[in-house]
């Protein structure tokens, strides 16, 4: 299904509910998600400049698309792009990374 996006749509705050688990767990495994990992520069100013404009035109899905992209790879107090390391979408893969070497090097 895809419609326009409407002016009611609030950005700036989670998609789903987050006074129910299933909420807060959607929303954490969006922002985390490590496909964001291998976005490009082109895909993440894209996303950048959607958030920012808010273009007429584009669907609820496309809008928060963007959102979860900029919020996986933008900080979000200063909106500049962290590097690639310390941004939320590399979470899963830096301390996979990180506890394996742990492990493995252990004595």
């Amino acid at each position: 299904m895809t419609t326009e996006i409407s002016t009611s749509i609030n950005i700036k705050e989670p998609r789903w509910d987050q006074g129910t688990f299933m909420g807060r767990a959607k929303h954490f495994f969006t922002v985390t998600d490590p496909r964001n990992v291998l976005l490009t520069n082109e895909q993440l100013e894209n996303a950048h400049k959607v958030i920012s404009v808010m273009s007429p035109g584009l669907t609820e899905d496309e809008l928060w698309r963007a959102k979860y992209i900029f919020d996986s790879a933008f900080h979000p107090d200063t909106g500049e792009k962290m590097i690639l390391i310390g941004r939320m979408s590399a979470q899963v893969p830096m301390n996979m990374t990180i506890t394996g070497c742990m492990m493995t090097f252990y004595k």
